[in-house]
């Protein structure tokens, strides 16, 4: 088996990555949540998000406030850099294409997704949004995100800035335009493998 230098540097940055987020989810900071993110933030941006994910669902699997933005921007360079891989790999087409729509035309059934997903997020970000001005329980955080990052991210913005809800959480301010990014770039992979 022939190792790259690429893959050789992926690998030793995904297990620093993977120790250095073991460590900090175990070592509390002075930052309001406890945690200082900033390194694995590093790490997980130097190609190391794979090895960053894996430590956070072995050691920090609850998700709370303090640290879902580190999560949001983890999950989606897992995805991003993935696909950055995969493309130096060259598992891409020799003809590339920028009409990153293409694979929405050439399978109806992914625009049926999309627009069913956007529309669902839509309607728990107002479910939210109610719940909050009655005083009711609210829908998770998490719930919220996982469906923007499942491909209604759309659906995410226009309920945040349309319904004037979470646009002052840097989870949902960063995180959902992260997100639209991660899904433009995997759409253009898409339409071009």
């Amino acid at each position: 088996m022939n190792i790259t230098k690429l893959e050789f540097y992926l690998l030793i940055i995904n297990i620093l990555a993977f120790i250095i987020a073991a460590i900090n989810s175990k070592i509390p900071s002075k930052k309001p949540d406890g945690r200082s993110d900033i390194i694995v933030a590093i790490a997980s941006i130097a190609g190391g998000s794979i090895g960053a994910l894996i430590s956070l669902l072995i050691f920090d699997r609850k998700a709370e406030k303090g640290n879902m933005l580190s999560r949001v921007i983890i999950s989606c360079l897992v995805v991003i850099q993935t696909i950055i891989y995969l493309i130096f790999k060259g598992f891409i087409s020799n003809k590339i294409t920028f009409a990153f729509w293409s694979i929405l035309v050439k399978y109806p059934i992914s625009f049926i997704y999309l627009a069913l997903i956007n529309i669902i997020t839509f309607l728990f970000y107002l479910k939210d949004k109610k719940a909050a001005e009655k005083g009711k329980d609210r829908v998770k955080i998490a719930t919220l995100l996982f469906l923007s990052f499942i491909g209604g991210s759309l659906g995410a913005l226009l309920g945040m800035y349309g319904l004037r809800h979470k646009t002052n959480k840097s989870y949902f301010t960063i995180g959902i335009p992260l997100m639209i990014i991660m899904q433009i770039f995997t759409l253009f992979y898409l339409s071009n493998i």
